[in-house]
């Protein structure tokens, strides 16, 4: 039972960093930007880097990082005290049922993230809720800007009457020296999107690259 116990701390641990991965996401942070500044923030370890300065400097990504160090440094009190407890009580041999309850679900986690089931459903969760919300706005600083002869511009896609939609990895830009940043659909943005993203007439590419292949 104890180690049970311990289990389930753990996988509320995991749980809470996913949480929190899928809430910095939806303010338009990258995903594995997401997941470093929640594994900073819920372990409480802090670095001085730009990435961290964009937390701060967005309101919305402070009140998630200030959710999870009071998350985090609640848990690991919660859990010492428990494990001084079991200690004095003195630890029991776990039997087979208790060991097939332990490695079971930790078995199931590693095949969801190993199959891309995590990934998959946190894209689901994010694109859910940017859809919700009226706007999701993103910070320029966190673009990569650079002067000479690389600069940014905003295309509107255009094509042939007929077609509702398309990949983006088949659309003309993407074979130039241009990343797409964002494709913003309305009020909706979203961020760093994948080759695999649909994109639909009438939206815009918001996109990075040299000044003399982009079509401005």
């Amino acid at each position: 039972m104890q180690i049970v116990v311990l289990l389930v701390f753990l996988i509320a641990w995991l749980f809470t960093y996913w949480m929190g991965t899928i809430a910095f996401e939806t303010t338009g942070l990258e995903r594995s930007k997401a997941r470093f500044q929640a594994l900073s923030a819920l372990t409480g370890t802090g670095f001085t880097t730009s990435e961290a300065e964009s937390i701060v400097n967005h309101p919305g990504r402070r009140r998630i990082a200030t959710w999870l160090i009071f998350i985090g440094n609640a848990g690991i009190i919660a859990f010492i005290i428990i494990l001084i407890l079991y200690l004095r009580a003195g630890l029991l041999t776990p039997t087979l049922p208790h060991i097939i309850i332990i490695i079971l679900p930790l078995l199931l986690i590693i095949l969801f993230i190993r199959f891309g089931v995590v990934d998959k459903l946190s894209t689901t969760i994010v694109r859910s809720r940017q859809k919700r919300s009226s706007t999701t706005k993103l910070i320029l600083d966190e673009l990569l800007l650079q002067t000479g002869e690389y600069g940014i511009a905003r295309l509107t896609v255009k094509w042939n009457e007929g077609i509702q939609s398309i990949k983006l990895k088949e659309y003309t830009l993407t074979g130039n020296e241009i990343r797409i940043l964002a494709v913003e659909r309305g009020d909706i943005v979203f961020p760093f999107p994948g080759e695999n993203e649909r994109i639909l007439k009438g939206d815009r590419l918001l996109c990075y690259g040299r000044l003399s292949e982009l079509p401005v």
